[in-house]
């Protein structure tokens, strides 16, 4: 976008605006002649529909692929079995001395195991990269501007996404190159990194008592994308084959993905960047102050005494907060209640999307080795979690929304306690959703976990919602790169860790990974319900 020159303002976005994106006439950039409205939240939404459709084919249909590959050259000597690997010296056989699947080798529980092991590794690289770095492209996103960090973004997973097509035409390039576009696509973000990105976007322009309405319009946005992806994936590969899909359909969806976000304008006006650029340092500072100063007057300190507050300043839990302070942004005290109440959700959501992510990861891989079902079934079971999250995002969300005490829109304290109740309820949905999958004893019964499941999605933007009124709106970047650290977490381990318990468990217990995340749910639900416990109990005190 072309930069225009504007005035510095008092205000740094365009929350302290009278209303949503309607901030006085300077505050605002000039429309360009393509883009004639002033940024709005949902001027992002495209980008992440547009990445969902692109990410759907590799969620249903990555299982197929893998073992197309694996049967045409073998299985990669980090997961060898016995018929696809020279017992004598551990190495692959040549693939042209492999047989085909006419003895159905390749539909074996040893194949099974290989794909999902291969699948989730790369999975986690991408994971590993995506927590080191999207911090960084939260802040930046900050000092340069929302709609180039989403270019950033764009360009990264469309580069990532063609590192595929040049292993499957250079037959004799390793497989394990595949994880190369693995770790590009984490360098640049992935998906994790776009929703935080969008999120804040959006926070942008949007009043606090909005956005868990709006973040669920941002990710049903997403889901969508993931259900029409599912469905024109499976219909591609029933006509034309997974090359098609893989090797033409996601790598045009993610260049149309940057087109458009060179259309977009930016939400952060040029004078909230500049102030956003020289805050920088003093919010370091001031955080740093307010660590010295909570520990030199606490209760029974002695400030006269130096060595007194440097022992103390020593001790175990004031370097813990001292911790806390610098990675985590603090709630202020009259909206969120309770010290670590921030941190709690944090590892609730890294609970949470440990267990989506791992059971999202080992269902295409299950349902091709127990059922045997068709790429075309498959992608069906992604297009219905996602279809049906975009109902429930989209419809019942604001239904529930409905509900809340008409004094709680306007008080940040009351709306975050309602927002509680939809987490805890979301939760509940969603630990039915992995009981349901553990007990399948047909297929079938994975299209009612993803209707299940789609209610429990209510818990993502009502717990977004919570985190981004819980702050200082020039904090609000940075916590959801914070929150995004902990779902990245959750991406780089819960992979692999189910993909092992799947692996040892395939032939004796397949279900197994199912029953683990169902009490990982649980758990984060317990978890959830003590924040809301000390909400309630710290808005009885105020009203005191």
């Amino acid at each position: 976008m072309a930069s225009v020159e504007e005035p510095l303002i008092a205000e740094s976005t365009a929350l302290l605006g009278d209303s949503p994106s309607s901030g006085r006439r300077h505050e605002q950039r000039t429309p360009a002649w393509y883009w004639p409205w002033q940024p709005k939240y949902w001027a992002s939404i495209p980008v992440i529909f547009m990445a969902g459709f692109a990410v759907a084919p590799t969620a249903s249909l990555a299982a197929p692929f893998l073992k197309m590959l694996f049967c045409e050259r073998g299985l990669p000597t980090l997961f060898p079995i016995h018929n696809g690997t020279d017992s004598a010296n551990g190495l692959n056989l040549n693939f042209n001395d492999l047989p085909n699947n006419d003895d159905g080798h390749c539909d074996s529980a040893e194949y099974s195991a290989a794909i999902a092991n291969f699948y989730s590794t790369g999975s986690s690289l991408a994971a590993v990269l995506v927590m080191l770095t999207v911090r960084f492209w939260s802040g930046l996103s900050d000092r340069i501007g929302r709609q180039q960090t989403l270019l950033i973004w764009a360009t990264g997973a469309t580069i990532a996404n063609l590192v595929p097509v040049i292993v499957y035409h250079s037959k004799g390039m390793s497989l394990y190159f595949l994880w190369v576009g693995s770790i590009i696509e984490g360098a640049s973000g992935s998906i994790l990194s776009l929703i935080s990105l969008t999120h804040a976007y959006a926070a942008d322009v949007t009043r606090p008592e909005e956005r868990t309405v709006v973040f669920g319009q941002i990710i049903a946005g997403m889901y969508a994308g993931i259900g029409f992806g599912s469905v024109a994936a499976g219909v591609v590969a029933k006509h034309f084959g997974l090359y098609a899909v893989f090797f033409w359909m996601v790598p045009a969806i993610y260049a149309l993905d940057i087109f458009y976000v060179f259309l977009i304008p930016e939400s952060l006006t040029i004078a909230a960047l500049k102030q956003n650029n020289l805050q920088e340092p003093e919010l370091l500072h001031s955080s740093t102050e307010s660590t010295l100063v909570s520990v030199e007057e606490s209760p029974g300190a002695q400030p006269c005494n130096p060595e007194y507050v440097l022992k103390d300043a020593k001790s175990y839990s004031d370097r813990f907060q001292a911790f806390i302070t610098r990675v985590l942004p603090q709630p202020l005290q009259t909206r969120l209640a309770g010290k670590y109440s921030l941190l709690t959700l944090m590892i609730v959501c890294f609970l949470v999307l440990g267990a989506v992510l791992g059971v999202v990861t080992q269902i295409p891989t299950y349902l091709l080795f127990r059922f045997h079902w068709s790429n075309e079934k498959m992608s069906y079971v992604t297009a219905i979690q996602g279809l049906s999250r975009l109902v429930s995002l989209t419809i019942l969300l604001p239904m529930v929304k409905r509900f809340a005490p008409q004094h709680s829109i306007p008080n940040p304290m009351s709306s975050i306690n309602f927002d509680l109740k939809v987490a805890v309820l979301g939760l509940l949905l969603e630990s039915l959703t992995m009981l349901i999958y553990s007990v399948a004893t047909i297929g079938e019964l994975f299209y009612l976990g993803g209707v299940t499941g789609a209610v429990g999605s209510l818990f993502f933007p009502a717990i977004r919602g919570i985190v981004s009124q819980s702050v200082s709106p020039e904090e609000v970047g940075k916590t959801m790169g914070t929150l995004a650290t902990f779902e990245s977490l959750a991406a780089v381990l819960a992979p692999v860790l189910f993909a092992a318990v799947y692996s040892r468990t395939l032939e004796v217990w397949p279900s197994a990974v199912f029953l683990i995340a169902t009490a990982l749910s649980a758990s984060a639900m317990a978890l959830t319900i003590t924040v809301l416990v000390r909400q309630a109990r710290a808005m009885r005190h105020s009203h005191l």
